[in-house]
C-alpha cells in the first residue's frame, strides 16, 4: 500500500473510534504524566493538529486506555508520513505504542482485523522507507514481536489463559506492627518514615495473575493525628463512587473496618478496584490498600493478599 492509501484507509478502518470523544484525551493523559488529574474533553483545546499532537503525544500516549488510542491512531499515522523529521519525536511515541509487551487492560489485542492490516502496513512502510532512520529499528522490531504472522512475542488466548491460572506464591513481608502475606514476585521499597505527614508506608508492587498490575501499600498513623472513623471518611474521596463500607476483622486488632470501591487513576474508562482496611494497633492506625483491577481472577488473590493481613502483638 501506498502512504495516502494507508492514511485513507487508516480513518476508514477506524472511523467509528475517531468519531467518538476520546475518555481521554492527550492533554489529558500528559497531564496524568505531570501526576495531575486528566482535565476532561474540551473541542477548542482538544482539536488534534500537528502542534497538539507535537505537545502531547511523546508523554501522553502511553496513558491512553484503548478507546482513547484508537481514536488517535489514524491522525498520528498521517502525521508520521507527513513528517518524517519527527520534531517532537510523535512518530517515536507512535511505533513504541505498537510493541509488546500488550497492558492489561489491553490495547494491541482490542484492534479489528481490518485496523491490524493498516497497522502493519504502517510499520512496513516505517521500516523499509527511507525517511524514518531513527524508528526503523523500533518499527521493525514491532513487525517481528507483535504484527507479523508467527510473531515471537504475541500471546495465543491459551498462553494466556495458562499465564492466568499458574498458581501465585507468596511471601510473609513484616512492618513494625503487622504482617501481611504478598506475591513472590512483588517488589518493595522497604518502609520510609515520612515525618511531615506523620505516618510510615511501605509498598509493593507487581502483576497479578500474569498480567494485572497491582499496588500494595501499608500506612501508619498515630490515632490522635485521625481517628479511625475520620480516616475512612478521608479515605473515601480516593473513590469515584460512594464505596461499600462494613466492620471487618483483622487478627490482632480490636476493632477495623473496609472500604471496597472503584478508583480512577488514569482514564476513567478503565476504573480499578480499590480494597482499603483500617485496623487499630494500640495507639496507631494502620492501613492497609490494595489497587488492581475488576477481573475475577485477580480479585481472589486480593482477597488473600487481604486475608492475611495480621497486626501484630507487642514484644513483651
Amino acid at each position: 500500500m501506498s502512504t495516502p492509501s494507508i492514511v485513507t484507509r487508516a480513518f476508514e478502518v477506524f472511523e467509528d473510534d475517531v468519531m467518538a470523544l476520546p475518555p481521554m484525551t492527550l492533554r489529558g493523559a500528559n497531564g496524568v504524566d505531570s501526576y495531575e488529574q486528566p482535565a476532561p474533553f474540551d473541542p477548542t483545546a482538544d482539536e488534534p493538529d500537528d502542534a497538539y499532537l507535537e505537545g502531547f503525544a511523546f508523554w501522553g500516549l502511553a496513558y491512553l486506555d484503548a478507546r482513547s488510542w484508537r481514536h488517535y491512531l489514524p491522525r498520528l499515522i498521517d502525521y508520521a508520513f507527513r513528517r518524517p523529521d519527527d520534531p517532537a519525536m510523535v512518530t517515536e511515541a507512535l511505533v513504541r505504542s505498537l510493541r509488546p509487551p500488550d497492558r492489561y487492560p489491553p490495547r494491541l489485542a482490542t484492534l479489528t482485523a481490518g485496523q491490524e492490516t493498516v497497522v502493519r502496513s504502517f510499520l512496513e512502510q516505517v521500516a523499509l522507507g527511507d525517511g524514518f532512520k531513527h524508528v526503523q529499528g523500533d518499527a521493525q522490531q514491532a513487525l517481528e514481536e507483535w504484527w507479523l504472522p508467527n510473531a515471537r512475542s504475541r500471546p495465543t488466548p491459551q498462553d494466556i489463559a495458562a499465564l492466568r491460572a499458574a498458581p501465585v506464591a507468596h511471601r510473609i513481608v513484616f512492618g513494625d506492627v503487622y504482617r501481611l502475606s504478598v506475591p513472590e514476585t512483588f517488589t518493595g521499597g522497604g518502609a520510609h518514615a515520612i515525618p511531615q505527614e506523620s505516618r510510615r508506608v511501605q509498598a509493593w508492587g507487581g502483576y497479578l495473575c500474569g498480567d494485572a498490575h497491582t499496588i500494595v501499600a501499608v500506612n501508619v498513623t498515630p490515632l490522635d493525628k485521625r481517628s479511625l472513623a475520620d480516616s475512612v471518611l478521608a479515605r473515601t474521596t480516593l473513590f469515584r463512587e460512594a464505596p461499600s463500607r462494613r466492620s471487618t476483622v483483622v487478627a490482632g486488632s480490636p476493632r477495623a473496618e473496609r472500604l471496597d470501591g472503584v478508583t480512577e487513576v488514569g482514564s476513567p474508562a478503565e476504573p480499578q478496584t480499590l480494597s482499603i482496611v483500617f485496623a487499630i494497633a494500640r495507639d496507631e492506625l494502620v492501613m492497609l490498600s490494595v489497587r488492581s483491577w475488576p477481573r475475577d481472577d485477580v480479585g481472589r488473590e486480593v482477597e488473600r493478599i487481604l486475608g492475611s493481613f495480621e497486626i501484630l502483638k507487642p514484644e513483651a
